[in-house]
């Protein structure tokens, strides 16, 4: 069972991502739903979940825990390169992050859906998804 209300803000904001990646296809919320919409696009068809979270900045271990049941949803769904199972997390303020759910792990995504190139893409359940980069300048 969720807690809270819809996040219906958070679904507006999400259309323009969405929109930019595919065509959109929404789906009707209600209990037992495991995405919130698809995008179709040449490259692969992405079931998308979106859940509201306070902090953005967080550890995998910690996003595995607090959307643990939104993770197993998607992991019901089939799996293969041409099939994207994606949770987008949104801060109160429409702040985005965006994860592929994989069988094993979890990739943090790209608002064009494509896997972040600087630092660790791929990550194992007790290892940091870092925000922002760190200069190797500074001290």
């Amino acid at each position: 069972m969720t807690r809270g209300r819809s996040p219906i803000q958070a679904l507006n904001e999400a259309d323009p991502i969405a929109e930019k990646r595919g065509t959109v296809q929404h789906y009707r919320r209600e209990p037992g739903m495991i995405c919130d919409f698809t995008i179709a696009c040449p490259a692969c068809f992405a079931h998308v979940r979106i859940k509201r979270m306070r902090r953005l900045r967080t550890t995998l271990e910690e996003l595995e825990r607090h959307t643990s049941n939104e993770i197993a949803a998607l992991r019901t769904i089939a799996s293969s390169p041409a099939i994207s199972r994606e949770l987008w997390i949104c801060s109160p303020k429409c702040a985005w992050r965006f994860f592929r759910i994989c069988d094993a792990s979890i990739v943090e995504l790209g608002r064009d859906g494509l896997p972040l190139v600087n630092g660790p893409t791929a990550s194992s359940s007790v290892a940091a998804i870092p925000v922002r980069r760190a200069d190797p300048d500074s001290k």
